[in-house]
This record gives structure tokens, sequence and C-alpha cells, in this order.
């Protein structure tokens, strides 16, 4: 892998992580940042990565989006109840919005791939993000962190 997508990968992941401690110390900001840090960790990966095949920008997008939401319902303060998750949906929602508009726009832009290889890298994107929800649709309730 190129020097640059390894530095941009790192700085993705340091922004899903300095969003997953600002959701864990000063709650529920880290959940209201969710649509920000989407955008953000989407952006760097549709736009400053070199040389990467769609389907793997499809995969590292899922990843980033996956692993802030996994933060998010395991480590931010507060009481982690079914009225939580919900607010929890809807921001992830929201910022799945502008992410799944960057990866069509890429995908629309990228005139080295086939048809069949750009339809394939939406629909993995969304089957992944379905699949996701299905099993860590309910992750972290129960669990309460005090906010003093």
């Amino acid at each position: 892998m190129d020097k640059q997508n390894i530095i941009v990968l790192v700085f993705a992941f340091i922004v899903v992580l300095i969003n997953g401690l600002i959701g864990h110390f000063f709650a529920p900001y880290g959940m209201d940042l969710t649509p920000v840090v989407l955008t953000i960790t989407t952006s760097l990966i549709a736009f400053k990565t070199k040389n990467l095949k769609l389907i793997w920008q499809s995969i590292l997008i899922y990843c980033f989006v996956a692993l802030n939401d996994i933060s998010i319902k395991l480590y931010s303060g507060g009481s982690h109840d079914m009225e939580g998750l919900g607010w929890i949906h809807l921001f992830l929602f929201i910022g799945l919005l502008p992410t799944l508009g960057i990866l069509v726009m890429i995908v629309i832009k990228n005139k080295q791939d086939q048809i069949k290889d750009k339809v394939f890298a939406v629909v993995t994107f969304l089957v992944l993000i379905s699949v996701h929800l299905y099993l860590f649709g309910k992750l972290g309730l129960g669990q309460y962190y005090s906010m003093n």
C-alpha cells in the first residue's frame, strides 16, 4: 500500500478515535458529531487515497462507519437505553446520507472501472451497512457510564 494511503487511513482512524473519546468524556457530543466524522472519514478515503480500487474504498468507508458506530454504542457516556439508541441511529443515518452521496460521486467520476464494478462497490457498501445494523443494532443497550 502507498505511504500516502497509510497516512490518510491513520488520520481517519485518529478522527474516529477522537470522536469516541469525545463521546466518552463529553457525552452526548460524540453522538452529535457522528455525521461530521462520517463525512470527514469518507472524504479522506474518497479524495485523498491514491490507486485504490472502488471496492476497497467502499469497504474502508464502511469500516470507519462501523468503527465510529461501535465506539459510540459501547463507550459513550450516559444511560444506554432504547431512546438513546434511537438518537444514535438517527445521527448515524444523517451521517450516512453524505457518506453514500460521496461514494456514489466517486463511483460516477471513476472512468477506469467497468459498470459492474461500480455497481458492486455501492451494493457492497449498502449490504455491509445492512448487515452491520442487523448484527450490532442493539449493541451497548443496558450499559451506564456516569457523566460526572
